[in-house]
């Protein structure tokens, strides 16, 4: 009876011992199609504790690691920034009762940070008690799409949309056909938050009544709905105050109350986003200069160093004048009276011609008055119709000194302060103001203040002067700050590798810029922003001012030359006596 017994236990031994084999050479072969499929450079084993001797570690070329996920240092670990991001994840579930659950919820997570939709294989035996729906769920909440569930021999993957749905693989094949298979959402929906941030996304009512949503990212992330057949949700945006509704924002983000913000992604946010396709910058926009009174237009056609070339020019030709006119001993006096009627070509004067060295001469003088009086009265007749303004403001430095503050509302005002680079008086000289009244200013150029945007908004609002001959704002060509041009999503959104993918596509293809410029179009057609125009009439050549300060030059000259003929006048008469 003993050796029978012994003969029964020995047999069950070796049939385990067999069956396992069988086992692992499965898993072997699974995973080494998968390595050679996805072209691994990295399998990171989790819970392998007791499998030294498994064929799964010696028999697989790909290069491995071990980690506990009881081990206090593997909590830390991430494979993005510590391993390879071309890495194959396998977890080994084969205890009966292990819990799945703080396993898939602690350790994979954290591990696979910003790296969720890496493939994920969970090892198992037949006997292993746990729900397979359990474990899809906790899978997909993480944003886990990419998993294969090797449960003693047979392949168990699942459907995320539109809910998640069990299915049974016969080879691996079947898995990768299934990829092509998720990238329809069959109608599941796509949460996005509604927000009013021209030209990104927001909302109008058309000429029928109804309520449209546009912007150039909302349309991108509408395409992406329409190619995988998903539905879009119009989530509100909470009714805060403006600095706390980012950080609701922000909250809900990482609670996976929405999925998608139509808003790049700052670096002082701390949220997930898509892969980023280039660098916003962030400019201030200051008014243009004023225009000075046009008294002054006089003084301006030439430059000082013109007026030296003028000055040199009359004090040459009296000198030449004057040692020319020697023998007919000419007082210095009328020389430089005949240069400067040379220099005004208005010389009615005559000189004795002694010889060729004269007429070189006037010829000189004649040529050289007709030319800069011709220079100057082209010059001013272009400042009279264009005008006149101050400095512009160029710089950064340049704004310290403007008499402008600049608007903002008070969460970019907590990140102007904190930006230490820029001159400490222009920051000091910041405004907090409601979004609504900061708009309503910004959108209509109100020239009392300066203004900070990305690049994308300044387009658009500086875009309403194109009709104007004047603008009414200049931007300053030096960046104050960077967002990335990425959407704000979900922390591990399954779905996030497929909207970079498609983002990145309609950047290369060029629809980004179509959809952006159809979105300014629509602007302007719905008459939510205008294109300006000059108030003043088209030809204003002349005006009041310019004509009163000629007459008072002109009354001024005549003075002085009474006081001078009546100072001549009664000298004479005196000398007489």
């Amino acid at each position: 009876m003993a050796i029978k017994m012994f003969s029964f236990l020995l047999g069950s031994v070796l049939l385990s011992l067999v069956g396992a084999s069988d086992l692992e050479s499965i898993q072997v072969q699974v995973l080494h199609e998968l390595n050679e499929a996805l072209q691994t450079e990295l399998n990171v084993f989790i819970d392998f504790e007791g499998f030294d001797d498994s064929q799964i570690l010696h028999q697989l070329d790909t290069p491995r690691i071990l980690l506990s996920s009881n081990s206090s240092a593997a909590r830390d670990l991430r494979v993005r920034g510590n391993f390879t991001e071309r890495a194959l994840i396998i977890v080994s579930l084969m205890e009966s009762g292990r819990d799945v659950n703080q396993l898939v919820l602690r350790l994979l997570p954290r591990m696979l940070d910003e790296l969720h939709e890496l493939h994920i294989v969970f090892l198992a035996t037949e006997e292993s008690r746990f729900s397979q729906d359990d474990l899809y769920a906790y899978c997909f909440k993480e944003g886990f799409v990419n998993v294969i569930l090797l449960r003693g021999k047979s392949l168990y993957s699942y459907l995320p949309y539109p809910r998640i749905q069990p299915m049974s693989l016969t080879n691996v094949s079947e898995y990768f056909n299934r990829a092509r298979i998720i990238r329809d959402f069959q109608g599941y929906p796509v949460r996005i938050l509604r927000s009013a941030m021209t030209p990104r996304d927001f909302e109008y009512f058309n000429d029928q009544g109804d309520l449209v949503r546009a912007g150039y990212l909302f349309a991108a992330v509408k395409e992406l709905a329409n190619r995988y057949n998903a539905t879009i949700i119009s989530v509100a945006k909470p009714v805060l105050p403006d600095y706390e509704v980012y950080l609701a924002i922000s909250d809900m983000l990482r609670t996976k109350r929405i999925d998608i913000v139509c808003y790049f992604k700052e670096f002082s946010i701390k949220v997930a986003y898509t892969a980023p396709l280039s660098i916003v910058r962030e400019y201030f926009i200051a008014p243009h200069a004023r225009p000075i009174s046009s008294y002054l237009y006089y003084s301006k056609p030439f430059s000082w160093t013109l007026w030296v070339v003028v000055i040199s020019t009359v004090l040459y030709g009296t000198l030449m004048l004057h040692l020319a006119a020697r023998q007919a001993r000419v007082e210095i006096g009328k020389c430089l009276l005949y240069s400067l009627s040379h220099i005004l070509y208005n010389c009615h004067q005559t000189i004795s011609v002694a010889g060729w060295r004269d007429m070189a001469i006037h010829g000189i003088l004649t040529i050289g008055g007709f030319i800069l009086t011709n220079v100057y009265l082209a010059t001013l007749s272009s400042i009279l119709t264009s005008g006149l303004y101050d400095g512009e403001y160029n710089t950064l430095e340049d704004l310290v000194s403007a008499p402008y503050p600049s608007l903002h509302d008070e969460y970019y005002k907590s990140q102007l302060l904190a930006k230490t680079f820029l001159p400490e008086r222009l920051r000091r000289n910041s405004l907090t103001l409601n979004v609504s009244l900061l708009n309503a200013y910004r959108d209509g150029l109100n020239q009392s203040y300066i203004y900070m945007l990305y690049e994308d908004r300044l387009e658009l609002i500086l875009m309403q002067q194109y009709l104007l001959k004047t603008p009414r704002f200049n931007m300053i060509r030096q960046g104050v700050g960077y967002a990335l041009e990425s959407y704000c999503v979900s922390m591990s959104l399954p779905y996030l590798e497929l909207t970079s993918e498609f983002m990145r596509r309609l950047q290369e293809h060029g629809i980004g810029i179509k959809m952006k410029a159809d979105t300014f179009r629509e602007l302007i057609q719905q008459e939510i922003y205008t294109l300006m125009r000059d108030d003043e009439p088209p030809a204003k050549a002349f005006d009041l001012d310019y004509y009163l300060f000629a007459f008072a030059l002109w009354a001024a000259g005549l003075g002085l030359s009474l006081l001078v003929f009546c100072a001549e006048f009664v000298g004479r008469r005196l000398l007489c006596r």
